[in-house]
């Protein structure tokens, strides 16, 4: 089911072609930190939102203030907004029609994965995106010793319809590796192995939606994509664009829970390298604006700063 809902004006059809952007909530937040950095060097036009059942609600004062824009009577022109509140999942657009982002603020609702990642294929397909590029992060302690050793912190998972020369700019011109297969932990063999109760079963597909159908990832749809511990939706989200032959590229960089500003420094880098979304003008660079922005949100993301004299 396609739950997006539009802002007053916007024609989704203007999607179409376009390069989605979003995060899978992962640990320490490095996707969606990387996407906070985006949205305030490209300032795009909120143009619409994902209300979905399966997402935890949320409810807060945007970023920055959503200045109105064109009030050109042209259709093709995005409506004046007014709004200053941040949602659970918003959809944000560049001016040119370039790039789509969106970014998610709250997780899943345990065990309601399974139902929103196919609610977000299925708008991914209705949309018609030219391509989808994934954030994720992975646990830095699963690696392997040969993660370990290559020193790269970023791997890429790419589905067979991706773009031929974007996977090569990828993995040969800028050298990162396709992330390698994760032993699984006991646990996880364990959760595999066991099948699910019936009434677990249930209880899971529970839909406040009557018309909406039970959803349950096979096994072997997910074998073919390597497991990214600690990488939320990214691992189901890819196989089923995958198993939908859309063209999807995934970053995956490994990280610890802490203060994770950097890891999404270096995630908006590399994203940037692959796709070249952000290029400030010289105009930018004189003023000495040629960098990532800070957003607003980030002056308390890990709480306030302490007192200089309480050392002295």
């Amino acid at each position: 089911m396609n739950t997006f809902i539009a802002s007053p004006g916007f024609d989704a059809s203007r999607f179409q072609g376009t390069t989605l952007i979003l995060p899978s909530v992962s640990i320490g937040n490095v996707p969606q930190l990387a996407t906070d950095l985006l949205l305030a060097a490209l300032k795009l036009d909120r143009v619409g939102c994902i209300e979905d059942e399966n997402v935890v609600p949320v409810l807060g004062p945007a970023d920055r203030p959503l200045e109105p824009t064109s009030t050109s009577t042209s259709s093709s022109s995005t409506p004046a907004q007014s709004s200053g509140l941040s949602l659970a999942v918003e959809v944000f657009q560049s001016k040119d029609g370039k790039w789509t982002l969106i970014q998610q603020r709250s997780p899943t609702v345990a065990h309601r994965s399974g139902h929103y990642v196919e609610n977000l294929v299925q708008f991914i397909k209705d949309s018609q995106f030219d391509q989808v590029v994934l954030l994720a992060s992975a646990d830095g302690a699963r690696r392997t010793d040969n993660q370990l050793q290559s020193g790269h912190p970023v791997r890429f998972i790419g589905s067979p319809a991706l773009n031929p020369e974007l996977r090569t700019l990828v993995e040969h011109r800028l050298q990162i590796q396709p992330l390698e297969r994760i032993p699984a932990t006991e646990e996880e063999e364990l959760r595999e192995q066991q099948p699910t109760s019936i009434l677990a079963e249930r209880v899971q597909d529970i839909q406040l939606d009557p018309t909406s159908s039970s959803s349950t990832t096979p096994k072997n749809l997910l074998e073919p994509v390597p497991r990214i511990p600690s990488g939320g939706i990214a691992r189901r989200l890819h196989a089923l664009c995958q198993q939908k032959e859309i063209s999807i590229l995934t970053l995956v960089a490994f990280a610890m829970e802490g203060d994770n500003a950097e890891d999404a420094i270096f995630l908006a880098n590399v994203l940037n390298a692959v796709l070249k979304v952000y290029t400030p003008t010289d105009e930018q660079i004189e003023r000495g604006e040629g960098g990532w922005k800070v957003p607003k949100s980030w002056d308390s993301l890990y709480g306030n700063s302490y007192p200089q004299d309480m050392y002295q």
